[in-house]
């Protein structure tokens, strides 16, 4: 009795181990790439690349990537984000990431998640570079 109990652990630790391995190479970590996009480059998918448009266009959920400056700090993780175009949207700087190589009113390049709800729109950064002039 005891061998087949003792045998039947393993194997469930075998499959959890296994499952736990796999979940860890197709991605499901919170590590995301720099240019973190859901369809390869070079084709016309018409994403918002504007503030203006990403309030006029986007949806919920929608990645998008915008380039501009952060100009005002609205408390806690949020921020007020100002495009090249001087339209401004409010965005969040997820409190998991290092953001310390950001500036104020430095140009930066974000990669976020379009947040659409009935209050308003805002924008889920995923990345931040700092754009060299």
């Amino acid at each position: 009795m005891n061998k087949i109990v003792i045998t039947g652990l393993a194997a469930l630790f075998g499959v959890t181990l296994s499952l736990s391995s796999q979940a860890a190479v197709e991605g499901f970590n919170n590590q995301t790439p720099q240019n973190y996009s859901t369809t390869p480059g070079g084709f016309n998918n018409n994403t918002p690349n504007t503030v203006a448009g990403v309030k006029k266009n986007a949806y919920d959920e929608q990645i998008v990537h915008l380039r501009g400056k952060l100009v005002r700090y609205l408390g806690k993780d949020k921020y007020e984000f100002a495009d090249v175009n001087g339209e401004t949207i409010k965005v969040e700087l997820d409190d998991d990431y290092n953001w310390s190589h950001i500036n104020k009113d430095q140009l930066i390049d974000i990669v976020g998640e379009v947040d659409k709800d009935f209050i308003g729109i805002k924008i889920d950064v995923k990345s931040a570079t700092v754009v060299n002039q």
